[in-house]
């Protein structure tokens, strides 16, 4: 098992089901993959009240319970989903990501565990007391290098309220960008970054010889009207994806052949990926997930990552 495909059990480590949601500050989708080859489904896209969720690491998250809760009860209906367990795809920016090196893993669990919470705190000092860790050791070689993620407890508590009061239990919990890089074949793709652009944020996924090597996720800066511009927006996404090139050439020396894109359609007359292309250095290669009868490609867009979690 290919270390992409074990981070996208996220926060535990059981079967996938065959539903996933995922939540955005603008809507909540959702997929229930049907039949035993998982070649047909049913898939929902609702869209949320404006500010009625707001992504935060350490402050909630869901302002108007009562609207977001409603949407999940539709979702839940139309997808015929009444209880049960289901995946769940929460904001990047509600979690804390980054890869650590060490020499040498102490055999035990509970030792390890110790041990990245005390890098991770040296990083991130602000860190609260109450905090789910996942952490996937890499590669066998040297350094170690392991992939660690943490969320705020009370966070995750109000998204998996969301789906507890009507029966249904959130299994794992994963993020939209790891998901995608199930759609991909690793093994036979060239090292590369994992581009993923949200509504609201940013995501990088480095892949190097089939291996995670670096991951960033940034809040786009959306201050007026101007700051939240599709031309502001993909401005800001090319100067952190040609920084990030830059850094992976010069510093990790490793070579960057290919983009890979998912971006969330806009609005009706927003196109990301064509106002992106001129301004990064390399072609764009989009993530397309296969689809079933009668889904559409802009629906196969958004659903790409609740594709890749239940892939």
């Amino acid at each position: 098992m290919s270390p992409t495909r074990r981070l996208k059990e996220f926060f535990t480590r059981q079967p996938v089901p065959s539903t996933a949601f995922q939540l955005t500050p603008s809507q909540l989708t959702g997929v229930h993959l049907e039949g035993r080859d998982h070649r047909s489904g049913r898939h929902i896209i609702l869209p949320l009240r404006p500010g009625s969720l707001e992504p935060s690491f350490d402050r909630t998250n869901i302002n108007d319970p009562a609207h977001v809760s409603a949407r999940v009860d539709e979702a839940l209906a139309k997808l015929g989903v009444r209880d049960g367990s289901l995946s769940l795809l929460v904001p990047e920016s509600i979690v804390k990501s980054t890869i650590l090196s060490f020499d040498e893993l102490p055999e035990s669990q509970t030792e390890r565990e110790r041990l990245f919470q005390w890098r991770l705190r040296k990083h991130m000092p602000s860190l609260p007391e109450d905090i789910r860790l996942s952490a996937d050791v890499l590669s066998a070689g040297r350094p170690r290098r392991v992939f660690v993620s943490v969320i705020h407890r009370p966070v995750l508590a109000e998204y998996e309220g969301l789906f507890a009061r009507r029966g249904a239990r959130v299994r794992d919990v994963g993020l939209a960008t790891l998901s995608l890089s199930n759609l991909l074949d690793l093994p036979s793709e060239p090292s590369g970054i994992l581009i993923n652009i949200e509504e609201d944020c940013l995501s990088l996924l480095a892949i190097a010889a089939g291996e995670v090597a670096f991951f960033r996720s940034k809040p786009f800066l959306t201050d007026g009207r101007e700051g939240r511009s599709l031309a502001r927006r993909m401005e800001h996404a090319a100067r952190e994806i040609n920084n990030t090139v830059t850094f992976l050439e010069d510093k990790e020396k490793m070579r960057v052949e290919t983009l890979w894109l998912r971006a969330a359609p806009g609005g009706a007359d927003e196109d990301p990926a064509s106002a992106l292309k001129p301004l990064v250095p390399l072609a764009l290669k989009p993530i397309e997930p296969s689809r079933w009868p009668g889904l559409k490609a802009r629906e196969a867009r958004i659903l790409a990552p609740l594709l890749g979690q239940l892939a």
